[in-house]
């Protein structure tokens, strides 16, 4: 074991010694899954935590308006207010509602008012009920107000005075409704639920296939590992510690990946599920997939620019069609077909159930199960395609 521990460890220390290595372990992941993240949907990937946007349009600015509008604004409704002019100028508005002139002196009075909800044409109809079911909620909370001002001593018939409406204290509300999804979300991930896990599935297999194989066919060819077998280390040593320095290099990229995700969750909201230790672990496991892939390549190829782009291009042809580049449920079905026969496939559905769809840890035993069978088989196959030169 100290003499695979030994080689296993210079592998790592010469990989992190290289700066092109360590830009494409560290910097680029992050760089990629930031741009893919921030281009095809931003923070969060639930459409739970969605916000409606509304132009308001307040005509009265008394203070039963004023009220409406900040039980909105709380209630997840994006508020924008506008003038009836910087309205009718904006090309920015989807919907607005229109809060006519005498509004407060009409509701705190008795008399019947009218609000109007306007859509554009375009924008979304689902927002649009959103908002309208919100606005009702608003009304009533209203309504429940001004049934307490009226309460403080007033005749039959007469008006609300606007300053008893203002000092109502409203007690906290005795039900209160949380909005998440049950199982499986119906929308497939995308954002930073995609790019995280997509990016850091493409880039810890691109460096095992184009780092980790044109090192062994490099050594190949300058007989270093040749002059090994002058040494005490066995052919199976040598190959197991090769092994493991691949997944040293992996483990050291997939835990500061996460590690990155996880400060970014905490600072920023990006959305990566609430389960970062079990997302690590299934990493981990793929780490141990592709390390003695590696090691295969660089079996079958002396020259190590032809092994390093034959990883490239094994490697984005893995990416594309295990799911690191879109989400898969958007692709042909002969493609997620594909997809659940490949490692990047299996590993990206694991982490989706984790991070987007909230299945839980069980859930994902199938596909570890997979993962630890493909480990097997590689490294078999690692071992029966080592050559010394």
């Amino acid at each position: 074991m100290g003499r695979i521990a030994a080689i296993a460890l210079n592998d790592l220390r010469r990989t992190l010694a290289d700066r092109g290595a360590v830009m494409w372990m560290f910097l680029l992941p992050i760089v990629f899954a930031t741009f893919f993240g921030l281009v095809t949907g931003g923070g969060s990937s639930n459409p739970a935590d969605a916000q409606a946007s509304l132009t308001v349009v307040d005509n009265d600015g008394g203070p039963v308006a004023r009220r409406l509008i900040e039980d909105l604004a709380g209630q997840g409704v994006a508020i924008e207010e506008l003038s009836q002019k910087e309205r009718e100028a904006s090309e920015e508005v989807v919907r607005t509602l229109v809060i006519p002139e005498g509004f407060s002196d009409g509701v705190l009075g008795g008399r019947q008012q009218t609000l109007r909800l306007e859509k554009e044409s375009g924008s979304s109809d689902e927002a649009t009920l959103v908002v309208q079911a919100r606005i009702v909620a608003a009304i009533a909370r209203l309504i429940g107000r001004t049934v307490e001002a009226s309460s403080q001593g007033l005749a039959s018939g007469e008006p609300v005075p606007q300053q008893a409406f203002s000092e109502v204290v409203v007690p906290d509300d005795l039900v209160s409704v949380e909005s998440r999804f049950a199982g499986k979300a119906t929308t497939h991930p995308d954002g930073f639920a995609q790019s995280i896990p997509g990016m850091a599935v493409m880039f810890v297999m691109l460096v095992a296939l184009t780092y980790g194989a044109a090192t062994i066919s490099a050594e190949r060819a300058n007989g270093q590992l040749r002059r090994l077998i002058t040494t005490p280390v066995s052919r199976a040593e040598l190959v197991a510690g090769k092994i493991g320095g691949r997944f040293a290099i992996a483990a050291a990229q997939i835990t500061t990946l996460v590690l990155v995700g996880v400060i970014a969750n905490r600072l920023f909201g990006i959305e990566i599920g609430d389960r970062p230790f079990q997302m690590w672990l299934v990493l981990l496991l793929y780490g141990l997939v592709v390390a003695p892939l590696g090691i295969a390549v660089g079996g079958w190829f002396k020259e190590p620019d032809r092994a390093a782009n034959v990883g490239v291009m094994a490697t984005m042809a893995m990416a594309a069609l295990g799911g690191c580049w879109w989400p898969i449920e958007v692709t042909p079905g002969w493609m997620q077909a594909l997809q659940k026969a490949i490692p990047t496939g299996w590993t990206m559905d694991a982490l989706h159930k984790l991070i987007s769809f909230q299945a839980g840890a069980m859930s994902v035993i199938p596909n570890v199960l997979l993962l630890a069978a493909a480990a097997v088989v590689f490294g078999v196959l690692a071992a029966r395609q080592f050559r010394y030169e």
